[in-house]
C-alpha cells in the first residue's frame, strides 16, 4: 500500500504543472473554395484571410456565395467567411501608419506648443521690460517737463530783470541828464552871484572912500 502511494506521488511530481497564461486565437485561417455549394464538393483553392474576391451570386438558403478571384478562377465559399470590408489584418498596417503619423504630429505639435510657450514667455518678459522702461521714460519726461517749466520760469524772470535793467539804465540816463542840467545851472548861478559880488565890491570900493572923505570934511569944519 505504501509502495503504491509512493509510486502515485512520484507520478504526480513527474507531471509538469501547467502555468496559467493568456493566449489569443489567430485571425489567420484559410477558406476552402469549392466547385459547388457543399462541403462534399472538391476544393478548388484555399483562400487566405484578407483575400479580395468578386461576388458573382449568392445562395442564402445554402449559405454559399459564388466568387471569382483576380486571376479569373471561380468557385463557391461559405457566405459567413465573407465580409464587406477589409479584415483587421489588412487594416492594421494602415491603422499603425496613421497612428505613427498621429504620434509624430502630436510630437510636432507638442514641440510647437513648447516653442510657443517659450516665445510667449519671451514676449511677456519684453513687455515687462518695456513697461519698466516706459515708467523710467515717463519719470524722465516728467523731470524734463519740470525742468522745462523751471527753465521757462527762469527765462521769464530773466526777461523781467532785463526789462527792469533797461528801465533802470534809462532812469539813470535821465537822472544823469538832470544832474548835468542842474550842475550847469548851478555853475551859472554861482557865476552870476560871483559877478554880483564883484560888482558890489567895486561899488563899495568907490563909494566908501567918498563917504569917509565927507566925514573928515565935516569934522574939520567943527
Amino acid at each position: 500500500m505504501k509502495t503504491a502511494l509512493s509510486f502515485v506521488a512520484l507520478l504526480l511530481l513527474a507531471i509538469p504543472v501547467a502555468q496559467a497564461e493568456d493566449r489569443w486565437v489567430t485571425d489567420e485561417f484559410e477558406v476552402m473554395m469549392r466547385t459547388g455549394k457543399s462541403n462534399s464538393q472538391s476544393i478548388v483553392r484555399q483562400l487566405k484571410s484578407g483575400t479580395k474576391v468578386e461576388v458573382l451570386a449568392e445562395d442564402k438558403a445554402a449559405g454559399y456565395t459564388q466568387i471569382r478571384l483576380g486571376a479569373g478562377t471561380e468557385g463557391w465559399v461559405l457566405s459567413r467567411y465573407l465580409k464587406r470590408g477589409p479584415t483587421a489584418q489588412l487594416l492594421l498596417p494602415n491603422v499603425e501608419a496613421r497612428l505613427n503619423k498621429s504620434e509624430a504630429k502630436t510630437a510636432e505639435l507638442k514641440k510647437e506648443m513648447s516653442e510657443l510657450k517659450q516665445e510667449r514667455q519671451k514676449l511677456e518678459n519684453q513687455v515687462a521690460e518695456l513697461q519698466s522702461s516706459g515708467s523710467s521714460v515717463q519719470q524722465q519726461l516728467d523731470r524734463v517737463t519740470k525742468l522745462s517749466a523751471g527753465t521757462i520760469q527762469v527765462d521769464d524772470q530773466n526777461r523781467q530783470l532785463k526789462k527792469r535793467l533797461v528801465e533802470s539804465d534809462q532812469q539813470m540816463e535821465i537822472l544823469a541828464a538832470e544832474n548835468k542840467r542842474l550842475g550847469s545851472r548851478s555853475n551859472r548861478e554861482w557865476f552870476l552871484v560871483g559877478g554880483a559880488v564883484l560888482m558890489l565890491g567895486l561899488l563899495l570900493g568907490l563909494i566908501l572912500p567918498r563917504i569917509n572923505w565927507k566925514k573928515k570934511s565935516s569934522w574939520s569944519d567943527f
